[in-house]
């Protein structure tokens, strides 16, 4: 995973380099002992790799007046460059502008990153990223825009899909976070589960409890983490069953969700997780059982 780069405010080397490439840039001539500025005004000639405008942005924002560094409409300007970029004939060009308009927290690149992430986009590289990106942005109202591509053929953008939608957490999404719970591939059933978890809506509840019995250990795990998100005390009974599966961290999770819930009666199917061969689920059910006295 990329480490996300900080953008506090002005300047943004980023900016400055996406608007170069494909427009070229001259430097100005100095006089010994001047100081180089980047003259935007003769930004000019054909398309460079978007790397090595990003290279030229970073010698030439080290110069670059203040003044002219906080102009708003500049800043427009270069912010639009990288939704251009999403159009580039280069995938990696297409993935890196996807990025770094998430990261810029740019509501206004929410229908670019859309079409990035749709059926139009051959790479799955610029689709996870487009995803990514709409999910820092955090506008809930594309949340079943992004739910839609819980049905993309390729696995990890239906997996960047689910998690996602966990971050927008919207409710309009259950119905098709609940299909995602039947997908073939087990990685993705767990991050919907997980999602579900994360809309902390009680309608949610009866899909999750129902992924308390998937056939994969991390499907079932996720579900058990997501039913003590829910704190819905219908799902005491299921968590209770959990408690005895073969998996330790489904049975840490499901301690854990017990805990949470507050219902008395767990008590006595936490007592003998204290002997439990594996510390952690020891450790989970002895906080249960502690916060179930101080609740009764």
């Amino acid at each position: 995973m990329r480490k996300s780069r900080k953008y506090h405010g002005w300047p943004l080397v980023v900016l400055l380099g996406v608007f170069l490439a494909g427009q070229g840039c001259e430097e100005q001539a100095v006089s010994p002992g001047q100081t180089a500025a980047p003259n935007l005004s003769s930004l000019q000639g054909g398309p460079m790799p978007l790397r090595e405008a990003k290279q030229m942005a970073k010698r030439c924002m080290q110069n670059l007046p203040a003044e002219e560094s906080g102009d708003a409409k500049l800043r427009e300007t270069f912010e639009n460059r990288i939704v251009v970029m999403l159009a580039d004939p280069e995938p990696t060009h297409r993935v890196e502008a996807a990025e770094d308009l998430g990261e810029l927290r740019r509501r206004e690149a929410i229908d670019a990153l859309l079409l990035a992430a749709g059926d139009g986009e051959p790479e799955r590289a610029v689709r996870v990223a487009a995803i990514t990106s709409l999910g820092w942005i955090g506008d809930t109202t594309c949340a079943l825009s992004v739910a839609q591509r819980l049905s993309d053929p390729a696995v990890d953008v239906r997996i960047t899909a689910a998690k996602t939608l966990a971050r927008l957490s919207n409710p309009a999404t259950i119905d098709a976070l609940t299909k995602a719970l039947r997908d073939p591939e087990a990685r993705v059933r767990s991050s919907a589960a997980g999602a579900l978890g994360w809309l902390r809506d009680p309608k949610a509840c009866p899909a999750v409890i129902a992924a308390l019995k998937d056939e994969d250990a991390s499907v079932r795990a996720s579900a058990a983490g997501a039913l003590g998100l829910l704190g819905e005390a219908k799902s005491a009974d299921a968590l209770i069953e959990a408690l005895q599966d073969p998996a330790p961290l489904v049975r840490y999770l499901s301690a854990s969700a017990l805990g949470k819930l507050g219902e008395a009666r767990a008590s006595g199917a936490l007592e003998p997780l204290r002997k439990d061969p594996d510390p952690a689920v020891r450790k989970a059910a002895q906080l249960a059982l502690d916060k179930l006295k101080k609740t009764h």
